[in-house]
């Protein structure tokens, strides 16, 4: 079953979306809090207009000997509390219950601490359907006095009105203002990612052979970075593949030699044959053809090792002590040196430090094998091999006591197919490459030096020392059993 995938999203998407819901979130919550502020301020404005009229209707009363009265009938209360916005409600009544003037039938608000130092109290109440905003004050100038309720209320139509014409005004332009902004995003996004589309059209104008790297100039700061890396990869992969059609002429021309013997012995076979069909086939000719035979397919397996050692190395990758390979690799070798009357000397057993590394313990296995071998085929007549462990490394030395090895010689010998003049036709020139190619394939280096204090040639192999976790010490443990 398939998982469902969301399709790719644009750049030029990413980067809009979150721009726009930005700005949209942003104007809202602009909006919203003007709209709130508005209100509170025509809120407060309101508020204030009607205490003033309040205020306005009590500096009409007067007390004798404790008694209240007002100096304004209705005409004169109508107009102290007119409001051209919206009817105003008055109410001046004693607290016993005696009204002064106005008409507006509301029960007396509860006593407060505010209303009775004669501070302004306001309030909603209903009345006939709709929803008034009121202001109540308590008037009584002495102890003996009559006290007095003064009370005038509005429709609270005139501030949702005077609040709704404010968002307007505010949600407007900012409205105007998204219609500007909107087409700026876009414009400023896509001309922002022009120099992405102009590198696109760059690389897809790159044929299939034209590796070059691209311009970097006039590529902005944050893309040039990429630009850079991109240059560096297309090197790399340049580099990699002159070196493999450089691998694959050279295989071709090593390859020919053997070829050709092969096709020439046989050819010297059939003619032979037709001659005297019953003359019986030369040894000589047959063990030349064997030894052609066995070089051509010893170099095919070198091929096959030199194009695999990367991958090899990559599928076998666990950790392991070069001291138990180094001890198998030796214990097979020793019979070799003595046929080849050299001695090989290898660290003991007991004496070898645990050097723990990670990659392929059979493709070192095998460059160890190569190394010793080439000691042994065209160095002098001992071959030592020493293990050390230094400063989180681990040094394998393979030396031996034949001729000095000249610089030019020592540079050489690690190119694929080169061999050195020691007159010996069955190398293919391919070991020490390969050698190279899986100590680097694990992280490490693989050096050759000659004179300068060192009796014959010294080939060093260094690799990073590993730390080993328990998985790897059960797996290390099972290997050894």
């Amino acid at each position: 079953m398939t998982s469902l995938r969301w399709p790719a999203r644009s750049l030029w998407r990413q980067l809009l979306t979150p721009l726009l819901s930005l700005w949209v979130a942003s104007a809202l919550l602009a909006t919203g809090a003007a709209y709130w502020l508005a209100g509170r301020s025509t809120n407060t404005s309101f508020d204030r207009l009607l205490t003033d009229d309040a205020r306005a209707l009590a500096a009409q009363l007067r007390w004798t000997n404790g008694r209240a009265s007002s100096l304004a009938d209705e005409e004169t209360a109508d107009s102290l509390v007119f409001d051209s916005l919206a009817r105003s409600h008055y109410l001046v009544r004693t607290e016993a219950g005696r009204t002064l003037v106005g008409n507006l039938a509301v029960a007396l608000p509860p006593e407060q601490p505010a209303a009775m130092t004669g501070n302004p109290q306001l309030f909603d109440l209903r009345t006939g359907g709709s929803v008034l905003r009121a202001v109540a004050l308590r008037l009584a100038p002495s102890r003996g006095d009559e006290p007095v309720w003064v009370i005038v209320a509005e429709s609270k139509a005139a501030r949702e009105h005077v609040s709704r014409e404010i968002a307007l005004a505010i949600f407007m332009p900012a409205a105007l203002v998204g219609f500007v902004i909107v087409p700026l995003f876009y414009l400023g996004i896509r001309r922002g990612l022009a120099p992405t589309r102009r590198i696109s059209a760059e690389v897809a104008q790159h044929g299939l052979h034209d590796l070059s790297p691209l311009p970097t100039e006039d590529v902005p700061a944050e893309l040039r970075d990429l630009v850079q890396h991109t240059n560096e990869l297309v090197l790399r992969l340049k580099a990699s593949i002159d070196e493999q059609r450089r691998f694959v002429a050279d295989a071709a021309h090593q390859l020919q030699t053997p070829v050709a013997g092969i096709r020439l012995l046989v050819g010297d076979m059939r003619r032979i044959q037709r001659a005297d069909p019953g003359q019986p086939a030369d040894a000589e000719v047959l063990t030349q053809l064997d030894e052609v035979a066995g070089r051509a397919a010893r170099l095919v397996r070198q091929l096959l090792a030199f194009a695999r050692a990367e991958n090899a190395a990559a599928v076998e990758d666990q950790v392991f002590d070069c001291a138990t390979v180094l001890a198998e690799v030796g214990g097979r070798w020793h019979g070799p040196a003595l046929a080849a009357r050299k001695q090989l000397s290898l660290p003991g057993a007991d004496g070898a430090p645990q050097a723990l590394v990670r990659g392929s313990p059979t493709l070192l296995g095998e460059v160890l094998s190569n190394l010793i071998d080439n000691a042994l085929r065209y160095g002098g007549p001992h071959v030592a091999v020493a293990l050390a462990v230094e400063q989180g490394e681990i040094l394998i030395s393979v030396c031996d006591d034949g001729p000095t090895l000249e610089a030019d010689t020592l540079e050489r010998m690690f190119l694929p197919f080169w061999r050195g003049a020691h007159g010996q036709p069955e190398g293919s020139g391919l070991g020490l490459s390969i050698a190279q190619r899986v100590v680097q394939s694990m992280g490490g280096s693989l050096a050759a030096r000659s004179g300068s204090g060192i009796a014959g040639t010294r080939i060093d192999i260094r690799l990073p020392q590993a730390r080993a976790t328990l998985r790897d010490v059960k797996e290390m443990k099972s290997l050894s059993t």
